[in-house]
């Protein structure tokens, strides 16, 4: 049976998460794409999709997936306007194999050309981006942001709400901590604690700067 989804996200991220669905029904129509809901967007519509405000959302049965890739803001947006009103899903790209070792939880985006090893736990509402690489036996709270173009090391353990920049590199056996935010092109091969931002210098060092809550 054809699902009816509606993408949180009306923005860049949003339109990303359209041209997967559409990816993914190609072979087989899995999704239809009722709507778009963004409440700061003025468009009606998008590639003549309907742009919902969150307070005029159709009242059906039907699915949702998030699309804003700031954890934060993600974890807003689901706790306050989806997990009690829709079901969600996992919407994964059709050349992106899950090894049957691996584990994923639920209303999880990952994009093409991904690679994802063997024991894999991936947790709730997590985005991995393109050409991405996820080690093997790493373990991911929820809320995981994976910018294109990241390597995370075999052995690692992720916090919640973390965020990795673009191409940012992470070596084996790594911890980081919840709320880390990896700057682009960073390389990482020391732990990390909680509420820390990483920025990349020349990719040969890191600081470290706290983040307020």
């Amino acid at each position: 049976m054809v699902k009816k989804i509606l993408i949180f996200s009306a923005g860049a991220s949003g339109i990303e998460i359209l041209e997967l669905i559409n990816q993914i029904n190609k072979n087989k129509k899995e999704y239809d794409v009722i709507g778009f809901v963004d409440d700061e967007k003025i468009k009606k519509n998008i590639y003549g999709i309907k742009v919902f405000n969150s307070k005029k959302i159709p009242k059906k049965k039907i699915y949702a997936i998030c699309g804003i890739m700031d954890p934060h803001l993600r974890e807003k947006i689901i706790n306050k306007e989806i997990k009690k009103r829709f079901k969600m899903v996992n919407l994964i790209h059709p050349n992106t194999k899950i090894p049957k070792s691996s584990k994923l939880g639920e209303g999880n985006v990952i994009f093409d050309n991904v690679h994802i090893s063997y024991n894999v736990n991936l947790g709730n509402h997590c985005i991995i981006s393109n050409f991405s690489d996820i080690g093997h036996d790493l373990q991911s709270k929820d809320f995981l942001t994976i910018m294109p173009g990241t390597i995370l090391g075999g052995n690692c353990k992720i916090g919640k709400k973390v965020l990795f920049g673009a191409g940012t590199i992470v070596s084996q056996n790594v911890i980081i901590g919840n709320n880390c935010k990896i700057g682009t092109s960073s390389l990482i091969s020391k732990n990390l604690s909680d509420n820390v931002s990483v920025v990349n210098h020349k990719r040969q060092i890191y600081s470290k700067i706290n983040i307020k809550k």
